[in-house]
């Protein structure tokens, strides 16, 4: 399977969660390499320009395609990333932009070394403050 067929297959996974009208929809994925898994969050705006929470709850054809996509870019040699944010506009415009986020690469450490939540909390807030997350 190919980039560009992997980003049909996510495209096409996208449209047929979202049960209303909508315009625009942003899915970021996560990637932690060093178990191979991938995390989703997203929005999308309906047709009245409302955020919605997208529904991430895709099938394992899905998660095992984006994680091909990310051992694509490695083998082509294109720089380190461990996020993507996914667009699609509803008339099928698409983009795709991927990152190095080292938070995300610091905590898959440090739980792949066998810390603790208590202690990637302690950690987080030291290195990068407190998340939105923490303080709700």
């Amino acid at each position: 399977m190919n980039a560009d067929t992997i980003y049909t297959l996510l495209a096409t996974a996208i449209e047929e969660v979202i049960a209303e009208p909508w315009t625009i929809a942003q899915l970021n994925v996560y990637y932690l390499a060093s178990g191979h898994e991938v995390e989703f969050e997203g929005t999308y705006l309906d047709s009245t320009g409302e955020a919605r929470q997208l529904p991430t709850e895709f099938s394992i054809e899905i998660v095992e395609a984006v994680q091909q996509l990310f051992t694509i870019r490695d083998s082509e040699g294109k720089p380190r990333a461990n996020s993507l944010a996914f667009t699609i506009s509803a008339q099928g415009r698409s983009s795709a932009e991927f990152t190095w986020d080292q938070e995300i690469q610091d905590e898959d450490d440090h739980f792949m070394n066998g810390g603790t939540v208590k202690e990637w909390i302690k950690i987080r807030n030291d290195k990068y403050g407190s998340s939105s997350e923490q303080t709700e």
